[in-house]
Parts: structure tokens; C-alpha cells; sequence
């Protein structure tokens, strides 16, 4: 059983958060999504496949079909497989299982964070557009 230091532990976080990410664009394209609650059924559903699963490949597979959606996408599976190998590398698939359980709600958080986080720069990229074309030299004549 490997001990996992702080710098590991950051390390499985962000990658995580990652896989949480490429699921919650995939659920959010199911016919069944449902965007008002959707970082409520994540956090549960992720919970559940961390109580039932061995690895990184079981619980992104059970997250998945929990949340209906059926195959990963590209996001999805680039992301599983830099967790997948990165918990193999430290030999903490236990670790990080949890790790998972234990910081469930921080996960989240950090994930609706990054969410947000992009949100406002893509607002201030297309408040950034609608001023240049707002300009004189701009506007057609």
C-alpha cells in the first residue's frame, strides 16, 4: 500500500477533476441531463462508483453508464487515461479511492470552479469582440 505525499495527492486531484469535467460535457449532451441538478447527480453517482469499484477504469466506466451516457468521448478517455497511468505509476489505486471518498465535496467544488472560471473568460473574450466591433473603423459603411 504506497503512501501518498501531498505533491501525489495534488496530482490525482487535478486529474480527477479532469475526468469529472469530460463526464459532466457527456451527461450534459444525454437527452436524460438535467442541468439544474446536475453537480448533485455527479457528486452522488461518483460517490457510489468509488464505494463499488478497484480502479480508475471501473469507476470511470460505472460514473459513465450511472450518468447515461454511453461510450467516453475523446475528453473523456484522454483524461481516465492520464489518471489511469498516473495511479498505476504510484501503485495507489486504494489511495485513491479514498482520497476520493474523503474529499468528494472538494472535488466538486474545484470542478464547478474551473466551470465558472472558464465561463468568465469566455464572457470577457466576447466582451472583448463586441467592443472591437463597436468601433468606427470597424463598422461597415
Amino acid at each position: 500500500m504506497a503512501r501518498l505525499d501531498e505533491k501525489n495527492k495534488e496530482e490525482l486531484r487535478e486529474l480527477t477533476v479532469d475526468v469529472l469535467l469530460a463526464a459532466r460535457r457527456e451527461y450534459l449532451m444525454t437527452s436524460g441531463s438535467n442541468p439544474l441538478k446536475q453537480w448533485d447527480q455527479i457528486q452522488d453517482r461518483m460517490r457510489a462508483a468509488a464505494r463499488t469499484c478497484a480502479s480508475p477504469e471501473e469507476w470511470s466506466t460505472s460514473l459513465l453508464r450511472s450518468l447515461q451516457v454511453s461510450a467516453p468521448g475523446k475528453a473523456s478517455s484522454i483524461s481516465l487515461e492520464a489518471l489511469a497511468k498516473a495511479v498505476k505509476r504510484m501503485s495507489a489505486a486504494r489511495e485513491w479511492l479514498d482520497l476520493l471518498e474523503r474529499e468528494c465535496g472538494y472535488l466538486i467544488a474545484c470542478a464547478r470552479l474551473s466551470v465558472e472560471k472558464k465561463k468568465r473568460e469566455w464572457e470577457a473574450l466576447n466582451k472583448e469582440i463586441d467592443a472591437m466591433d463597436a468601433t468606427p473603423n470597424n463598422k461597415e459603411q
